[in-house]
């Protein structure tokens, strides 16, 4: 089953996103990535997803095919880019899923309009304390300088092998790509996290039906616990063994996963 991309029109530019061929009577599924990769990670998964919703893989603006945002946004700015994406697609009521820099964005569509999500899925919430979103913010993710001798690629390189040291040579080949295409300051999406009080935002609020999903050998997995705790009510199920790109490795499998949570 081929991906197909699409693009959608926004205030600001076009909004890519990537889809397969699914009855129109299913539900929509809207999925979110991770900075600073893009929605090109769910093509495998998208065929298998197919069968029981209508998926669609944003690309976040400024990442991916995705046009980039005028100015620094923050995460309200990108949650609302999900409405966009559903308003366009006609659909009155869609199910979000999100993984990594992506789940923030996801929670945050939720919490702005909760009575159009039928079903969220969080697949590695980020939950930062203060003092690492300072920490982060003031040393995480330096912009490179492109150079001559492509110096900078060689960055790229070691800055992808360094966070996932298991990566294979042909993903880490793919997310070279995706951190070009995001241009030389691609930590945008995720100063805006870093901004974001997220225990303060959800306090008070009820969200739609919520999942978290976590992996034993995730690169934030010490996480998973504060994300339980911060989200009470959500039904947690861990994945033993599983690390960040369970998805593109065993598509299958998490298509599985999705549709229980869903």
């Amino acid at each position: 089953m081929p991906v197909q991309r699409i693009l959608f029109e926004a205030p600001w530019g076009q909004i890519q996103a990537r889809t397969v061929a699914a009855s129109a009577e299913l539900p929509v599924l809207v999925l979110l990535h991770q900075s600073p990769l893009s929605a090109r990670n769910y093509d495998a998964l998208l065929p298998h997803l197919a069968s029981f919703c209508r998926p669609y893989a944003i690309d976040t603006p400024g990442y991916g095919g995705s046009d980039a945002p005028p100015a620094a946004w923050e995460v309200r700015d990108y949650g609302a880019v999900v409405w966009h994406v559903a308003d366009a697609l006609a659909a009155p009521r869609i199910a979000l899923f999100g993984r990594a820099t992506g789940t923030v964005f996801a929670l945050e569509a939720a919490l702005l309009a909760p009575q159009r999500v039928s079903s969220l899925v969080l697949h590695g919430l980020p939950v930062y304390t203060p003092e690492e979103r300072s920490q982060r913010l003031a040393n995480f993710a330096p912009s490179y300088v492109p150079d001559a001798s492509g110096a900078h690629l060689a960055w790229i390189w070691s800055r992808i092998r360094g966070e996932y040291p298991h990566l294979e040579p042909e993903l880490a080949t793919r997310f070279v790509a995706d951190y070009l295409a995001a241009g030389a300051d691609f930590a945008q999406a995720y100063r805006a996290i870093f901004r974001h009080d997220l225990p303060v935002r959800v306090a008070g609020h009820t969200l739609p039906p919520t999942t978290l999903i976590g992996g034993t050998a995730d690169r934030i997995a010490f996480m998973h616990p504060r994300a339980c705790a911060l989200l009470g009510d959500a039904r947690a199920e861990l994945l033993e063994g599983a690390n960040d790109f369970v998805a593109e490795r065993a598509p299958a499998e998490f298509a599985a996963i999705l549709k229980r949570a869903l």
